[in-house]
């Protein structure tokens, strides 16, 4: 079936490529739509659908923030969100012969728009984060299993998943990560609220798995939900913080029985509404590279914080079952972080390295960036990636 595909793209001499969009800050491929866009060989469509994991709401939220973005930006889209049969639509309007998924899960829209309804189509990935964990379970997804191309970061997660995969991973290619090419570019605009004097600006960035077990069970936004507003009134004259939650965290604390949609809306509201505090629900590569420090417990932040070569605090009370859970490259990059187990020690890193600029940490994050996330290749991901779709279809 794939290879009748094949043969008729490599007849007509064009291919038809469809990137379905279901969070903005989760797409980590526009600068490939961007590449593939400029290359008369595609004909390059982009899709809009909520994912099933969102609530209503949230669902029209990141729908709304996406036709937002493509719309300032440009970028034709057409919205399935409305769609009972989003699948079909989107057959029927561009018969796509390649399609780039947002998230490699089973049952990711509950409808004929998951990858299994497309048997014969030459479907791709790209991780909309960085495999810091060993998490050897994504790799066991129907996507990795049947995709025509995985494009992942490093040799090392190949690796990985050669050893689950019943491909062997014959299909994944490793061409670096996508968010490198962004961080390459000058700031494109100030994302900042504006301050009568300039102050340093800090992200807290918390992640969305707060259940009070589970292998990846995260304790800072729990911890310091409160805590994190009162430093920014307390150093209010100083510093500036944003608050990027993880796109889910709103739908796990929604669901969590001590919080609720209304306890979590209002929360979020207080962040908006401060003189020197933000909400940042949108994309993130221009907050990265305008800031001063991060706060954080995610994993692919944990790596991609480092392109900026800015100090980072890692928020954990176990930090050993934290390493325990990562596979090299997040072992690696949680090393060249600064640790914080209490409010004492965020404070602290504030205090110490934001506003002092205290930073012995500094030498072991440049020499993770030089050792890990220098581009390779062409110097340009996107392109890496281009290049290897031209080069299986085109020869």
């Amino acid at each position: 079936m794939r290879w009748v595909r094949i043969r008729r793209i490599r007849k007509s001499g064009k291919a038809s490529v469809v990137f379905i969009l279901s969070s903005l800050p989760m797409w980590r491929t526009r600068r490939v739509y961007e590449t593939l866009a400029a290359d008369s060989r595609f004909n390059v469509s982009v899709v809009l659908y909520p994912f099933s994991a969102f609530g209503p709401e949230q669902g029209k939220e990141a729908i709304v923030a996406l036709r937002n973005f493509c719309s300032t930006s440009s970028i034709p889209f057409l919205d399935l969100s409305g769609y009972p049969s989003p699948g079909k639509a989107m057959k029927e309007q561009f018969d796509p012969d390649i399609i780039f998924y947002p998230q490699p899960y089973n049952r990711l829209f509950y409808n004929d728009l998951d990858s299994t309804f497309f048997s014969g189509r030459l479907l791709c990935y790209v991780p909309y984060y960085i495999h810091t964990f060993r998490d050897a379970w994504v790799y066991k997804s129907y996507l990795y299993n049947t995709a025509w191309r995985i494009f992942l970061m490093l040799d090392d997660h190949k690796e990985d998943a050669k050893e689950v995969l019943y491909n062997h991973a014959s299909n994944v290619r490793i061409v670096g990560d996508p968010q490198a090419d962004f961080f390459q570019d000058p700031v494109s605009s100030d994302p900042w609220k504006l301050q009568e004097t300039p102050k340093k600006r800090i992200i807290w960035a918390p992640h969305f798995s707060i259940a009070a077990d589970g292998w990846l069970h995260r304790d800072s936004f729990t911890r310091m939900h409160l805590f994190m507003l009162e430093l920014a009134d307390r150093y209010r004259d100083q510093i500036q913080i944003a608050f990027k939650p993880h796109p889910k965290l709103l739908s796990a604390l929604q669901e969590n029985p001590d919080w609720g949609l209304e306890r979590a809306e209002n929360y979020y509201r207080k962040w908006e509404s401060g003189s020197n505090t933000q909400l940042e629900l949108g994309p993130y590569i221009d907050l990265f590279k305008s800031s001063d420090a991060l706060i954080h417990d995610c994993g692919s932040f944990s790596v991609e914080y480092h392109f900026t070569g800015k100090p980072v605090l890692f928020c954990t009370q176990d930090i050993e079952k934290s390493y325990s859970n990562l596979n090299e490259l997040g072992r690696q990059a949680v090393s060249a972080h600064y640790k914080g187990s209490s409010e004492a020690d965020v404070e602290a890193f504030i205090k110490n390295t934001v506003l002092e600029g205290e930073d012995p940490m500094k030498p072991i994050r440049m020499a993770f960036r030089e050792r890990y996330l220098t581009p390779k290749g062409e110097g340009s991901v996107a392109k890496n990636i281009c290049n290897e779709l031209n080069k299986s279809l085109w020869g």
